[in-house]
């Protein structure tokens, strides 16, 4: 079967499987498009405050413990006004609301290009 399996790949040409070869590429970036631009879809105000606690917390860690940094970003996370119970209240609500009503939409497109289930849950399961 091995013998058989090589025999077909040295009787290929060439251009079919360089062809072949870029038809994979190709369909792996564009897979991995659409995943990030689901995910932008859905979680992007997430990402937006992760970003920023992120620069808050470099921020606090940069200055030296004995001198207090001026700057707005040196005060503690929890007195951010992107991070008062509110705003963060307003961002889950935001992200939850699109999980809710953007997910289904996206699944509903998918299976009207991809008929096989198996393909769409290969396609999909990095989403989730």
């Amino acid at each position: 079967m091995l013998k058989a399996g090589l025999n077909n790949i040295l009787k290929t040409p060439f251009s079919e499987i360089t062809a072949l070869h870029e038809l994979e590429k190709s369909l792996k970036v564009t897979c991995e498009e659409f995943i990030m631009s689901v995910t932008k879809l859905v979680v992007d105000p997430m990402l937006s405050f992760v970003t920023k606690v992120t620069a808050v917390k470099v921020a606090l860690s940069s200055g030296n413990q004995n001198q207090k940094l001026e700057t707005v970003m040196a005060r503690p996370l929890k007195d951010q006004a992107f991070a008062s119970p509110d705003k963060v209240a307003e961002l889950v609500q935001k992200v939850s609301t699109a999980v809710q009503q953007e997910l289904p939409r996206v699944v509903a497109k998918m299976k009207l290009y991809l008929q096989n289930p198996s393909t769409r849950t290969i396609l999909f399961k990095p989403i989730k």
